[in-house]
C-alpha cells in the first residue's frame, strides 16, 4: 500500500508541475523535491519520466472521468442523452487539464501527448463499447471510436482553449454544449446506420 501512495504521489507532482511549465522542462529531480522523495525512490517504481507520465495520465483519466461517467448511468438510460453528458463531462475534463494538455507541446515535439491522449481514447474505447452494446447495434467499437475520438477531442481542446482565453464563459460554455448534442446525434446517427 506504501508503494501505491508514494506512485500517487508521483503522479500529484507531476501533473501539478505540469500546470507550470513545459513536461521537457520538468525534471526528475523536480518531481521528487515537490514530494520529498529520492531519485532512487522515482526510479524503484518507474523507468522514466515518460512512464510516470503514462501511467500518471491513465490514472488521473479513470479516476475523474469513470466517477462522473458512473453518476450519469445511475441517472438516465436515454443512450443519445448519457452520449451527450458523457460528452460534456469530456469537454469539463480537458478544459481543466487544459495547460497541462498544452505543456505536453515542446517545439512542435507531440510525444508526451501521445502518451496522454492514448490514456484518454482507452478511455472513450471502453465507453463506446458499453454505449454501443446498450444500442443492440453489432458494429466494432474500435472503429467507432477511432472515427470519434479526434474529432471529439479536438473540438474539446478547441472550446477549452477559448474558454481559457475569452472574457464570456457562459457564451462559450452554451456554444460547447451545442457542439456536445450535435455531436452526440451524430455518434447515434452512425451507429444507427451500422
Amino acid at each position: 500500500m506504501k508503494n501505491n501512495r508514494t506512485k500517487k504521489q508521483f503522479e500529484q507532482s507531476l501533473f501539478s508541475l505540469l500546470q507550470k511549465k513545459n513536461y521537457h522542462d520538468i525534471t526528475v529531480n523536480e518531481i521528487c523535491a515537490l514530494v520529498n522523495k529520492t531519485k532512487m525512490t522515482f526510479y524503484r517504481n518507474y523507468k522514466d519520466k515518460d512512464v510516470l507520465l503514462a501511467e500518471a495520465s491513465i490514472n488521473l483519466v479513470n479516476k475523474e472521468y469513470n466517477e462522473e461517467y458512473d453518476e450519469i448511468l445511475a441517472k438516465e438510460t436515454d443512450v443519445e442523452e448519457i452520449e451527450y453528458q458523457s460528452l460534456i463531462i469530456t469537454f469539463d475534463w480537458v478544459a481543466k487539464h487544459y495547460n497541462q494538455i498544452q505543456n505536453l507541446i515542446y517545439k512542435g515535439e507531440t510525444f508526451p501527448l501521445e502518451i496522454f491522449k492514448n490514456a484518454l481514447f482507452d478511455n472513450y474505447t471502453r465507453y463506446l463499447t458499453e454505449v454501443i452494446a446498450s444500442t443492440g447495434y453489432d458494429i466494432p467499437s474500435d472503429y467507432m471510436s477511432i472515427f470519434c475520438f479526434e474529432g471529439l477531442y479536438n473540438i474539446c481542446l478547441y472550446y477549452a482553449e477559448k474558454l481559457n482565453n475569452n472574457k464570456n464563459k457562459k457564451k462559450t460554455r452554451e456554444d460547447a454544449k451545442k457542439a456536445c448534442r450535435l455531436l452526440a446525434k451524430a455518434v447515434m446517427a452512425l451507429i444507427k446506420v451500422q
